[in-house]
C-alpha cells in the first residue's frame, strides 16, 4: 500500500516537471514521423488516400481562383495521375478516384486550348479519365451565389451559439448512434489542411469502458454517472506530411468545434473533457479505447440529452477588443 502511494507521488511530481514534457513531445514525434507521409514514401493506403487528396485539392484550388493561368500545374498534375495509378493498381478504383477523374475533367473543360500547347498533359489526363470513368459530382467545381449563401444564413446564429455551453447535468434520455451519424454528418464539413479530413469519432456505450476512460481522463469527478455516451474524437497522423505535426491538433480541433455545434442543434448537450495526458496515460486510454496507435487524441466529450431546466457555469468571456489587434502602419 505504501509503496503504491509512493509510486502515484512520484508520477505526480514527475509529470510536473520539463522532463515530463521532453518525454511527451518525443512521444509526440515518434508517432508522427512513424506514420506521416512523403511524396517518396507511400506506405499505406491512408499514406495514399492522404496524398491524392492532398494533390487534386491543389488543382481544385487553381480552378477556383478569380483567373487560373491556363494549363497550370503540369508537374502536380503528372506526378497525381502517377501515383493515382499506383493506389488503383493496389487497391482499386473507388470514390477518391472519381473525385480526382472528375476534378480533371473540369481542369480539361477550363482549359480549351491544352491539347495544342501541352499535347502530352492533354493525352495522359485523356487516358486517365477514360479508364477510370465514373460521375458523382465529387471533384471539380460547383457553383454557389451570394443570395443562396445569405438565405441560408439568415437564422440568428449569434443566439444559436452563444447558447452552447458546456454541461455537466444531464438527463437519463439516451442518444442514439443515429443521432451521432447525424451531428457527424454535419460536423464533417469542417475545414481541413488540404481537405485531407483526418477525423475519427469513437463512440462508448458500454458503462464499463465509459467509466474506464474517463477515469484515464479524470477532469469529470462529481458527474461522471451523469454522462451518457462518450465520444473521442481523434486525427490520423498517417494523413499528414512533413511540417505538418501541429496541423494534426488543429484539423482535429476544427472538426470537434464543428461537431459539438451539430450535437448543440440536434439537442444533444455536450462536455469538452481535455486529452492534455502523459502519454502513458494517452497510450492506455488508446488500449481501453481500441484506438490505432497512429491517431492523436484531440478531445474527449461527455454527452446526453439536455434536462427541462439546469445549471451552467456563467464562464465570461474577454472582450472583442481584447482580441482583435488592429495594425496600423
Amino acid at each position: 500500500m505504501i509503496g503504491r502511494v509512493k509510486a502515484k507521488l512520484y508520477a505526480y511530481f514527475f509529470w510536473q516537471t520539463n522532463i515530463g514534457e521532453y518525454l511527451n513531445k518525443i512521444y509526440d514525434l515518434k508517432i508522427f514521423l512513424s506514420n506521416s507521409f512523403r511524396t517518396d514514401k507511400l506506405q499505406t493506403k491512408e499514406n495514399y488516400i492522404a496524398f491524392l487528396t492532398k494533390q487534386y485539392h491543389i488543382i481544385e484550388k487553381g480552378l477556383a481562383l478569380p483567373n487560373p493561368r491556363q494549363n497550370f500545374g503540369k508537374p502536380k498534375i503528372i506526378l497525381l495521375i502517377e501515383k493515382a495509378n499506383e493506389y488503383v493498381k493496389q487497391y482499386g478504383s473507388d470514390r477518391l478516384i472519381d473525385g480526382i477523374k472528375e476534378t480533371l475533367t473540369s481542369y480539361l473543360e477550363r482549359n480549351i486550348n491544352l491539347e495544342k500547347e501541352e499535347n502530352e498533359l492533354f493525352v495522359l489526363i485523356q487516358n486517365f479519365v477514360s479508364t477510370n470513368s465514373a460521375s458523382n459530382n465529387i471533384g471539380g467545381l460547383k457553383k454557389l451565389d451570394k443570395d443562396y449563401i445569405n438565405n441560408i444564413a439568415s437564422f440568428d446564429f449569434d443566439s444559436f451559439v452563444k447558447s452552447r455551453t458546456s454541461v455537466r447535468n444531464f438527463s437519463d434520455e439516451e442518444v442514439l448512434i443515429d443521432e451521432i451519424y447525424q451531428a457527424v454528418e454535419m460536423a464533417r464539413y469542417a475545414p481541413s489542411v488540404c481537405n485531407r479530413q483526418s477525423w475519427k469519432v469513437h463512440f462508448y456505450s458500454d458503462d464499463k469502458v465509459k467509466k474506464e476512460l474517463l477515469k484515464l481522463q479524470n477532469g469529470n469527478n462529481g458527474f461522471t454517472d451523469s454522462i451518457n455516451k462518450v465520444l473521442l474524437i481523434t486525427t490520423d497522423t498517417k494523413k499528414f506530411t512533413k511540417l505538418e505535426s501541429n496541423q494534426v491538433f488543429v484539423d482535429g480541433g476544427l472538426f470537434s468545434m464543428n461537431l459539438l455545434l451539430s450535437l448543440h442543434s440536434l439537442g444533444i448537450a455536450s462536455c469538452c473533457l481535455n486529452t492534455c495526458l502523459p502519454y502513458v496515460d494517452e497510450k492506455k486510454m488508446k488500449m481501453v479505447g481500441e484506438i490505432p496507435t497512429s491517431e492523436r487524441l484531440i478531445m474527449m466529450i461527455g454527452i446526453g440529452k439536455y434536462k427541462d431546466s439546469f445549471e451552467v457555469a456563467i464562464s465570461d468571456r474577454i472582450q472583442p477588443k481584447d482580441i482583435v489587434e488592429t495594425k496600423h502602419k
